[in-house]
């Protein structure tokens, strides 16, 4: 099973520049998991995103450019900025905040399977993906020997 970060607030640097998957999620102003309703239940850890990187530093500095609209490549940090200037996020979430965790991977397959095997665990548990995830990778193959832990 693999070992996650401490959670970090999203300003702070990754530190690790080494292949990766990352979650991101919200938290109040006491740094405390947001729920948020899924189609199945309540997602209490506040899952915004589930990512994989070959630069985990990186990843989470385009992630922070692009939610301040700064232009940086990121797409689930796009929408989010787009849902925060365009919607009643900001009155529901004023104090929230964001913050990131990632566990080390020795490639970049390793990362895309791993990426993947935590969407179809989250899917399974909540009908759906995390909120800023657009898609369910391998949708159709695979299901039978997932294995997903708490």
């Amino acid at each position: 099973m693999p070992r996650w970060s401490k959670w970090t607030d999203i300003e702070e640097y990754a530190n690790y520049k080494g292949c990766g998957v990352y979650k991101i999620r919200l938290v109040n102003s006491k740094g405390f998991p947001i729920g948020i309703s899924r189609f199945l239940g309540q997602d209490e850890d506040g899952i915004l995103v589930i990512g994989e990187s070959i630069n985990i530093e990186r990843r989470m500095n385009n992630f922070y450019g692009a939610i301040k609209g700064k232009g940086y490549a990121h797409s689930e940090a796009e929408r989010l900025y787009l849902i925060k200037e365009y919607t009643n996020f900001k009155e529901r979430h004023d104090s929230c905040k964001l913050q990131y965790s990632f566990t080390e991977l020795t490639s970049k397959s390793q990362a895309e399977w791993e990426e993947e095997r935590l969407l179809k665990c989250y899917f399974k548990r909540y009908g759906e993906v995390p909120p800023l995830n657009a898609n369910l990778p391998q949708k159709h193959v695979g299901w039978q020997s997932l294995k997903c832990h708490p």
